[in-house]
């Protein structure tokens, strides 16, 4: 999808980044295969535990707190507070899944699954791919849009640069 705001472009470019990562979650934690851990030498299970590590550990939270710094206050500031609140609910949400879910990752990434492990990471997992794709869907369809028209382009571009700054 293409966006008319460079600060929407990018966080669409997040989404759909995170988004990957959620549907190779969910493969790896859900039908057959995902009855038993993977074998500590698997090394797709390798690249997606350091993948999740990275985003569990500050990919996500950059995303929520540039938005919540940057973005809602904007969108409050013109009486739209409906999506700000909403979506830092969720925000909240997903920080607690990931605060749950992150020493699991570490310990699978240092030794590999345990059985008790892997039944907890397994059930965190999906329930983290099930808000985590929920809340996409309802920033591309609510948030993203209004971008355009909250931020000219001189602003849009400052956040991009604010973005990667951090």
């Amino acid at each position: 999808m293409y966006h008319d705001s460079q600060i929407a472009q990018l966080l669409h470019d997040e989404h759909l980044r995170t988004i990957d990562l959620m549907n190779r979650l969910e493969e790896a934690t859900s039908g057959r295969r995902a009855k038993s851990a993977p074998a500590d030498d698997d090394t797709a299970a390798k690249l997606l535990l350091a993948d999740l590590h990275a985003e569990l550990q500050g990919t996500a939270e950059h995303h929520f707190s540039f938005e919540e710094e940057n973005i809602f206050p904007a969108l409050m500031a013109i009486g739209d507070v409906g999506i700000p609140t909403i979506l830092r609910q969720e925000h909240a949400l997903l920080r607690n899944v990931s605060e749950t879910l992150l020493p699991l990752v570490e310990r699978a990434r240092e030794g590999g699954f345990t059985e008790p492990d892997w039944l907890e990471f397994r059930d965190l997992a999906l329930d983290l791919v099930e808000r985590h794709i929920t809340h996409i869907q309802k920033e591309e369809m609510g948030l993203l849009p209004a971008l355009s028209s909250l931020f000219d382009a001189e602003a849009a571009s400052e956040l991009v640069i604010r973005y990667a700054e951090k």
